[in-house]
């Protein structure tokens, strides 16, 4: 199994690694996750998820980003303004 025989960067991991140690570490190096509502609180979520490792995260936000929404998502510029309207929000695989 992939999760268990995934070498971990010890440097780039070291405080995880610490807290979680090495298998929970190989597990989140596996994991695949779907993250639904991108405001301020989400995006931060996702970088979180993304700096622990994690093999792959899918954004989705069910409504159309606003001016006001770039305060909040660092993810966002101002081309994603209004994009997806109409069409349910976007999506995004990191």
């Amino acid at each position: 199994e992939a999760a268990s025989t995934a070498e971990v960067d010890e440097k780039l991991y070291s405080r995880q690694l610490y807290v979680m140690g090495h298998e929970a570490q190989r597990r989140m190096m596996a994991s695949r996750a779907l993250l639904i509502g991108l405001s301020g609180l989400g995006a931060e979520v996702a970088k979180n998820c993304i700096l622990a490792g994690i093999s792959s995260i899918t954004l989705c936000d069910p409504t159309a980003p606003n001016s006001y929404d770039l305060g909040g998502n660092f993810y966002l510029t101002e081309d994603d303004v209004g994009k997806g309207e109409g069409e349910g929000g976007g999506r995004a695989e990191l």
